[in-house]
C-alpha cells in the first residue's frame, strides 16, 4: 500500500512538473516579439555609449553579445542583428553615431591613404570639378585636391568633416567638406567631372539613384566606385555591399572603363581579404 501510494505521489509530481513547464513556455511564447521599429530604436539608443571602435561589423557583434548577456537566446540575438542590418540599408539615423564612433578611434581601421583605383583612374587626367560622396576623414578629398581638383565632398559624420577640413588645411589644399546626409545633399545638374563613390550605403543600383548621379556629371564624367561585393539576395550583407551583376546593369548607359569582381584586401575593416567590387565608368556625351 506504501508503495502504491508513494509511486502515485511521483506520478503526481511529475504531472504537476510537466503542467508547470508547460505553463512557463506557454507564457514564453505568448509575450509578443519587439517590432522591428523598436529593435531599431533600442539599438539607436545603445550607440552612443559604445565604445570607440575601428568598424561597423565590430559594432555589431558588440551589440550582439550584449543582447546576449542580457539574456536574449542566440537565436533570438541573430534575428534582431538581421532586422538592424536591412534597416542600414535604408535609414541613415543610425550611420553618424556610428561613424562617430568609428572617426574617433585613434586607430582606425581603415585605409588612410587615398583608394587606389581612384589614384590609378586620375592619374594623367586633366583636373575639374570632383564630388567626394561620403568624404570621411578626407583620404580622397585631400588626394584630388593636391592634385589640382577642386574638391566637394559630404557626409553626415561631424567627427569626419573635422579631421577632413584639418587634413586639407595641413595639405595647404582648399576643400568644400560639407556636412549633411546624402538625401538633404544637392547633387546639382552637369557639374561633376569627376564622382568617387568609395564604400557608400547608399543605392548605386538603384535606377532613381543612378539618374540622380548621371544627371549631376558632365559629359565625359568619370564615376569611380568600390566596395563590398555580394548578391543582393545573399544572407548577412553588408549594407555597403553592391551585387556586380546589378552594379553592371545599372549603369549599362554609360562607357565602362573598368571592371573588376575579385578577392583582395578591402580599403575598410582591413583584416583580411574580401569579395570587393570595382568599377569606372564614363558618362556618355
Amino acid at each position: 500500500m506504501m508503495t502504491m501510494n508513494a509511486t502515485r505521489s511521483r506520478q503526481v509530481s511529475v504531472v504537476v512538473v510537466l503542467i508547470a513547464a508547460l505553463m512557463l513556455l506557454g507564457s514564453a511564447q505568448a509575450q509578443p516579439q519587439p517590432s522591428d521599429e523598436a529593435i531599431w530604436q533600442q539599438f539607436l539608443e545603445w550607440l552612443p555609449s559604445a565604445p570607440p571602435v575601428d568598424g561597423v561589423r565590430i559594432l555589431l557583434d558588440q551589440y550582439r553579445s550584449r543582447l546576449i548577456s542580457n539574456g536574449a537566446p542566440t537565436t533570438e540575438a541573430d534575428r534582431q542583428l538581421g532586422i538592424i542590418q536591412r534597416a542600414m540599408q535604408v535609414r541613415s539615423d543610425g550611420w553618424r553615431i556610428m561613424f562617430n564612433n568609428i572617426y574617433s578611434n585613434s586607430t582606425p581601421g581603415f585605409v588612410t591613404q587615398p583608394n587606389a583605383l581612384l589614384v590609378a583612374t586620375v592619374e594623367g587626367r586633366k583636373p575639374g570639378r570632383a564630388l567626394d560622396i561620403g568624404i570621411g576623414q578626407g583620404r580622397n578629398a585631400v588626394f584630388l585636391a593636391l592634385k589640382g581638383w577642386d574638391v566637394t565632398g559630404f557626409d553626415l559624420s561631424d567627427e569626419g568633416i573635422a579631421v577632413a577640413r584639418k587634413n586639407a588645411e595641413r595639405a595647404g589644399v582648399k576643400l568644400n567638406a560639407i556636412l549633411t546626409t546624402d538625401e538633404a545633399f544637392d547633387y546639382g545638374s552637369h557639374q561633376w567631372d569627376l564622382i568617387a563613390f568609395i564604400y557608400e550605403p547608399f543605392p548605386v543600383t538603384s535606377a532613381a539613384y543612378v539618374e540622380r548621379l548621371r544627371k549631376s556629371m558632365k559629359s565625359g564624367g568619370i564615376i569611380v566606385i568600390e566596395s563590398y561585393a555580394d548578391e543582393a539576395t545573399a544572407p548577412d550583407r553588408q549594407a555597403v555591399a553592391i551585387d556586380p551583376g546589378q552594379l553592371l546593369a545599372a549603369f549599362k548607359d554609360f562607357r565602362l572603363l573598368h571592371f573588376e569582381d575579385i578577392v583582395t584586401m578591402p580599403d575598410w575593416n582591413i583584416r583580411a581579404k574580401r569579395r570587393i567590387v570595382r568599377m569606372v565608368a564614363e558618362k556618355r556625351p
